[in-house]
């Protein structure tokens, strides 16, 4: 019964985690556009997301709690790993095989969710540099000119 629970909680935050994806990939596509209203929407999205994400996790972990407990497996670090490392030869192979793939996937959702945000960053970086640069140019005009107007 706990194994279909933590079945059930993985492909909940598998799809809450995809959608994450999408959000950030949407505010990646609202920064390079300078869409504000965009890049509220998709943050509001990213907030909502981001809880349920950590409620999933909360269960998750309640789960592996109690799977540990019940397979007698010592371990405070209720990681997927362990836990199908533990059990490999006690319970059917296809559940093994389908709490392997929701792993698997969930860990190449995190990385793709990682590389855009780190994405992100970068735009935000430059887009502070270049208002920055432009900022100290304007208040620099009085000082010197701005176009070289020997040539």
């Amino acid at each position: 019964m706990n194994l279909e629970k933590l079945i059930v909680v993985l492909e909940k935050q598998n799809k809450n985690l995809q959608k994450l994806l999408k959000s950030v990939m949407e505010k990646q596509i609202a920064l390079v556009n300078c869409n504000n209203e965009g890049l509220k929407e998709s943050i509001s999205n990213e907030e909502k997301l981001l809880l349920n994400i950590q409620l999933a996790e909360e269960s998750r972990l309640k789960i592996m709690e109690e799977l540990f407990a019940e397979y007698k497996i010592e371990n405070l670090r209720y990681k997927l790993e362990i836990f199908i490392e533990n059990i490999k030869n006690k319970i059917d192979e296809n559940i093994v095989e389908i709490i392997s793939l929701l792993e698997k996937n969930i860990k190449k959702t995190i990385k793709e969710i990682q590389k855009v945000n780190n994405q992100n960053l970068v735009l935000i970086q430059q887009s502070r540099s270049l208002i920055n640069e432009t900022i100290k140019a304007l208040l620099n005009s009085q000082k010197r000119a701005i176009i070289d107007r020997k040539g």
